[in-house]
Protein backbone atom coordinates (compact mmCIF):
# COMPACT_ATOMS: atom_id res chain seq x y z
CA UNK A 1 0.00 0.00 0.00
CA UNK A 2 1.72 3.49 -0.95
CA UNK A 3 1.15 6.09 1.28
CA UNK A 4 -0.73 9.06 1.12
CA UNK A 5 1.71 11.87 0.59
CA UNK A 6 -0.47 14.81 -0.67
CA UNK A 7 -0.45 17.82 1.91
CA UNK A 8 -3.91 19.06 2.21
CA UNK A 9 -3.61 22.87 2.39
CA UNK A 10 -5.24 24.46 5.16
CA UNK A 11 -8.69 25.17 5.50
CA UNK A 12 -10.26 29.03 5.71
CA UNK A 13 -9.51 29.46 9.47
CA UNK A 14 -6.07 27.96 8.89
CA UNK A 15 -5.40 30.23 6.32
CA UNK A 16 -6.19 33.43 8.40
CA UNK A 17 -3.39 32.42 11.31
CA UNK A 18 -1.09 31.69 8.84
CA UNK A 19 -1.09 35.23 7.40
CA UNK A 20 -1.88 36.70 11.05
CA UNK A 21 1.23 35.19 11.87
CA UNK A 22 3.14 36.72 8.71
CA UNK A 23 1.63 39.87 9.11
CA UNK A 24 2.71 39.75 12.87
CA UNK A 25 6.39 39.02 12.02
CA UNK A 26 6.25 41.34 9.17
CA UNK A 27 5.10 44.72 11.13
CA UNK A 28 6.76 43.94 14.36
CA UNK A 29 9.92 42.93 13.16
CA UNK A 30 13.04 43.79 15.60
CA UNK A 31 11.78 41.17 18.95
CA UNK A 32 11.01 43.34 21.42
CA UNK A 33 11.23 46.50 20.53
CA UNK A 34 9.03 46.29 17.55
CA UNK A 35 6.07 45.02 19.78
CA UNK A 36 6.94 48.45 21.64
CA UNK A 37 7.02 50.81 18.89
CA UNK A 38 3.44 49.21 18.26
CA UNK A 39 1.83 50.09 21.67
CA UNK A 40 3.62 53.11 22.88
CA UNK A 41 1.70 55.23 19.88
CA UNK A 42 -1.44 55.48 21.92
CA UNK A 43 0.56 56.10 25.18
CA UNK A 44 2.28 58.89 23.22
CA UNK A 45 -1.26 60.79 21.97
CA UNK A 46 -2.95 60.51 25.82
CA UNK A 47 0.09 62.27 27.23
CA UNK A 48 0.51 64.59 24.54
CA UNK A 49 -3.06 65.69 25.39
CA UNK A 50 -2.50 65.54 29.33
CA UNK A 51 0.37 67.96 28.86
CA UNK A 52 -2.23 70.31 26.82
CA UNK A 53 -4.66 70.20 29.47
CA UNK A 54 -2.13 70.67 32.29
CA UNK A 55 -0.76 73.41 30.81
CA UNK A 56 -4.05 75.39 29.70
CA UNK A 57 -5.54 74.16 33.33
CA UNK A 58 -8.07 71.84 32.51
CA UNK A 59 -10.32 70.00 34.26
CA UNK A 60 -12.80 66.75 33.10
CA UNK A 61 -16.48 67.71 32.59
CA UNK A 62 -17.63 64.94 35.05
CA UNK A 63 -16.20 63.57 38.15
CA UNK A 64 -13.33 61.13 36.96
CA UNK A 65 -9.70 61.76 37.02
CA UNK A 66 -8.20 63.56 33.95
CA UNK A 67 -6.15 61.20 33.27
CA UNK A 68 -8.73 57.75 33.03
CA UNK A 69 -10.69 60.61 31.01
CA UNK A 70 -8.22 61.52 28.36
CA UNK A 71 -7.81 58.05 28.03
CA UNK A 72 -11.06 56.92 27.31
CA UNK A 73 -11.58 59.26 24.79
CA UNK A 74 -8.29 58.58 23.30
CA UNK A 75 -8.05 54.93 23.01
CA UNK A 76 -11.27 54.33 20.79
CA UNK A 77 -9.87 56.90 18.18
CA UNK A 78 -6.64 54.78 18.34
CA UNK A 79 -8.50 51.43 18.11
CA UNK A 80 -10.17 52.75 15.06
CA UNK A 81 -6.94 54.71 13.29
CA UNK A 82 -4.74 51.75 13.66
CA UNK A 83 -7.10 49.24 12.16
CA UNK A 84 -8.26 51.58 9.09
CA UNK A 85 -4.51 52.26 8.34
CA UNK A 86 -3.22 48.49 8.80
CA UNK A 87 -6.24 47.51 6.22
CA UNK A 88 -5.44 50.01 4.26
CA UNK A 89 -1.91 48.42 3.46
CA UNK A 90 -2.26 45.18 3.60
CA UNK A 91 -2.90 43.71 0.10
CA UNK A 92 0.01 45.78 -1.04
CA UNK A 93 2.21 44.89 2.17
CA UNK A 94 0.69 40.51 1.35
CA UNK A 95 0.25 41.43 -2.78
CA UNK A 96 2.58 38.42 -3.27
CA UNK A 97 0.59 35.85 -1.33
CA UNK A 98 -2.38 37.01 -3.42
CA UNK A 99 -0.86 35.05 -6.41
CA UNK A 100 -1.76 31.97 -4.47
CA UNK A 101 -5.01 30.69 -5.71
CA UNK A 102 -6.04 29.70 -2.02
CA UNK A 103 -5.72 32.83 -1.05
CA UNK A 104 -8.43 35.82 -0.92
CA UNK A 105 -8.08 39.36 -0.01
CA UNK A 106 -10.99 38.32 2.14
CA UNK A 107 -8.42 35.87 4.00
CA UNK A 108 -6.06 38.62 3.81
CA UNK A 109 -8.61 41.73 5.26
CA UNK A 110 -9.62 39.27 7.86
CA UNK A 111 -5.86 38.24 9.37
CA UNK A 112 -5.26 41.93 9.90
CA UNK A 113 -8.59 42.49 11.03
CA UNK A 114 -7.96 39.70 13.79
CA UNK A 115 -4.30 41.03 14.45
CA UNK A 116 -5.50 44.61 15.33
CA UNK A 117 -8.48 42.67 17.65
CA UNK A 118 -5.83 41.42 19.84
CA UNK A 119 -3.47 44.77 19.92
CA UNK A 120 -6.43 46.48 20.74
CA UNK A 121 -6.92 43.97 23.77
CA UNK A 122 -2.73 44.16 24.98
CA UNK A 123 -3.23 47.88 24.47
CA UNK A 124 -6.06 48.77 26.46
CA UNK A 125 -4.71 46.11 29.36
CA UNK A 126 -1.59 48.21 29.77
CA UNK A 127 -3.38 51.86 29.52
CA UNK A 128 -5.98 51.13 31.56
CA UNK A 129 -4.05 48.92 34.01
CA UNK A 130 -1.19 51.60 34.17
CA UNK A 131 -3.45 54.22 35.09
CA UNK A 132 -4.79 52.52 37.73
CA UNK A 133 -1.89 51.18 39.02
CA UNK A 134 0.47 54.67 38.81
CA UNK A 135 -2.56 57.13 39.00
CA UNK A 136 -4.55 55.45 41.33
CA UNK A 137 -7.44 55.81 39.26
CA UNK A 138 -11.05 53.39 39.84
CA UNK A 139 -11.42 50.32 37.70
CA UNK A 140 -14.39 50.56 35.46
CA UNK A 141 -17.72 50.42 37.12
CA UNK A 142 -18.90 48.10 34.46
CA UNK A 143 -16.35 45.51 32.36
CA UNK A 144 -18.51 44.21 30.23
CA UNK A 145 -19.54 47.65 28.74
CA UNK A 146 -16.13 48.85 28.65
CA UNK A 147 -15.41 46.23 26.53
CA UNK A 148 -18.69 46.27 24.23
CA UNK A 149 -17.23 50.06 23.74
CA UNK A 150 -13.80 49.18 22.49
CA UNK A 151 -15.29 46.36 20.65
CA UNK A 152 -17.66 49.19 18.96
CA UNK A 153 -14.63 51.24 17.94
CA UNK A 154 -12.59 48.52 16.45
CA UNK A 155 -16.34 47.33 14.25
CA UNK A 156 -16.11 50.36 12.89
CA UNK A 157 -12.03 50.22 11.78
CA UNK A 158 -13.15 46.83 10.35
CA UNK A 159 -16.18 47.98 8.40
CA UNK A 160 -15.19 51.36 7.10
CA UNK A 161 -11.21 49.93 6.82
CA UNK A 162 -12.06 47.11 4.38
CA UNK A 163 -14.24 50.00 2.49
CA UNK A 164 -11.12 51.60 2.36
CA UNK A 165 -8.54 48.92 1.49
CA UNK A 166 -10.35 48.18 -1.48
CA UNK A 167 -10.72 51.40 -2.50
CA UNK A 168 -6.88 51.90 -2.09
CA UNK A 169 -6.41 49.32 -4.44
CA UNK A 170 -8.58 51.22 -7.18
CA UNK A 171 -6.93 54.45 -6.88
CA UNK A 172 -3.74 55.91 -5.77
CA UNK A 173 -5.33 59.12 -4.72
CA UNK A 174 -7.74 57.55 -3.05
CA UNK A 175 -5.03 56.16 -1.07
CA UNK A 176 -3.43 59.95 -0.06
CA UNK A 177 -6.68 60.96 0.59
CA UNK A 178 -7.52 58.77 3.44
CA UNK A 179 -5.11 59.92 6.27
CA UNK A 180 -6.33 63.69 5.24
CA UNK A 181 -10.14 62.45 6.03
CA UNK A 182 -9.37 60.68 8.98
CA UNK A 183 -7.94 63.30 11.14
CA UNK A 184 -10.84 65.38 11.52
CA UNK A 185 -12.72 62.37 13.44
CA UNK A 186 -9.84 62.79 16.27
CA UNK A 187 -12.53 65.97 16.86
CA UNK A 188 -15.58 64.93 16.72
CA UNK A 189 -14.76 61.84 19.47
CA UNK A 190 -15.50 63.46 22.22
CA UNK A 191 -11.95 63.29 23.52
CA UNK A 192 -11.87 66.84 25.07
CA UNK A 193 -15.90 66.62 26.33
CA UNK A 194 -18.76 64.94 26.95
CA UNK A 195 -22.36 64.79 24.84
CA UNK A 196 -24.41 66.50 27.87
CA UNK A 197 -21.84 69.58 28.26
CA UNK A 198 -22.42 70.53 24.37
CA UNK A 199 -25.51 73.22 23.28
CA UNK A 200 -28.33 70.90 21.61
CA UNK A 201 -27.22 72.21 18.07
CA UNK A 202 -23.80 71.07 18.47
CA UNK A 203 -25.15 67.84 20.12
CA UNK A 204 -27.67 67.39 16.42
CA UNK A 205 -24.62 67.90 14.21
CA UNK A 206 -22.30 65.23 16.34
CA UNK A 207 -25.07 62.76 16.60
CA UNK A 208 -24.20 61.55 12.83
CA UNK A 209 -20.44 61.02 13.92
CA UNK A 210 -20.17 57.03 15.20
CA UNK A 211 -17.00 57.98 17.35
CA UNK A 212 -18.84 59.88 19.61
CA UNK A 213 -21.64 57.19 20.13
CA UNK A 214 -18.32 55.19 20.82
CA UNK A 215 -17.02 57.43 23.53
CA UNK A 216 -20.23 58.22 25.28
CA UNK A 217 -21.18 54.24 25.71
CA UNK A 218 -17.42 53.26 26.97
CA UNK A 219 -17.63 56.36 29.10
CA UNK A 220 -21.05 55.41 30.70
CA UNK A 221 -18.98 51.56 31.11
CA UNK A 222 -16.33 52.94 33.15
CA UNK A 223 -17.02 55.88 35.09
CA UNK A 224 -19.78 55.13 38.03
CA UNK A 225 -22.39 57.50 37.62
CA UNK A 226 -21.61 59.14 34.21
CA UNK A 227 -24.87 57.85 31.88
CA UNK A 228 -24.97 59.50 28.35
CA UNK A 229 -28.55 59.91 26.89
CA UNK A 230 -26.90 60.80 23.86
CA UNK A 231 -25.13 57.63 22.75
CA UNK A 232 -26.87 54.95 20.84
CA UNK A 233 -25.28 51.69 20.18
CA UNK A 234 -27.25 50.56 16.69
CA UNK A 235 -25.76 53.94 15.30
CA UNK A 236 -21.78 52.87 14.80
CA UNK A 237 -22.88 49.13 14.30
CA UNK A 238 -25.16 50.54 11.20
CA UNK A 239 -22.23 52.40 10.12
CA UNK A 240 -19.67 49.93 10.43
CA UNK A 241 -22.00 47.54 8.64
CA UNK A 242 -22.84 49.54 5.56
CA UNK A 243 -19.29 50.24 4.43
CA UNK A 244 -18.50 46.68 5.43
CA UNK A 245 -21.43 45.52 3.07
CA UNK A 246 -20.21 48.47 0.58
CA UNK A 247 -17.01 47.03 -0.32
CA UNK A 248 -18.06 43.89 -1.49
CA UNK A 249 -19.43 45.43 -4.47
CA UNK A 250 -17.11 47.53 -4.89
CA UNK A 251 -14.62 44.26 -4.79
CA UNK A 252 -16.37 42.58 -7.15
CA UNK A 253 -16.33 45.22 -9.52
CA UNK A 254 -12.67 45.76 -9.40
CA UNK A 255 -12.08 41.93 -9.95
CA UNK A 256 -14.52 41.92 -12.68
CA UNK A 257 -12.95 44.58 -14.75
CA UNK A 258 -9.18 43.51 -13.72
CA UNK A 259 -8.63 46.67 -11.77
CA UNK A 260 -7.41 44.88 -8.76
CA UNK A 261 -3.84 45.97 -8.01
CA UNK A 262 -1.33 43.13 -7.11
CA UNK A 263 -3.69 40.27 -8.60
CA UNK A 264 -2.85 38.19 -11.90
Amino acid sequence: MIADTHIRPPGPFGRILILMERERKSRFAGGLLGYFWAYITPVVWIGLILALFWYLEGTPPIDAGLEIFVATGVLTYVIFRQTVTALSRVLSAQRYMRYFSDVSENDILWASMLLEGFNFLVTSLLIFGGLTIFFDAPLPASFPTVLFGLGLAWMLGCGIGRFVAIGCQLSDTFARFVPLALRPFFWLSGIFYTAAELPARAQDLLWYSPFMHVTEILRSGYFLGFESNFAEAWYPIMVAALFYLASIPLESFAKRHRIMRGRL
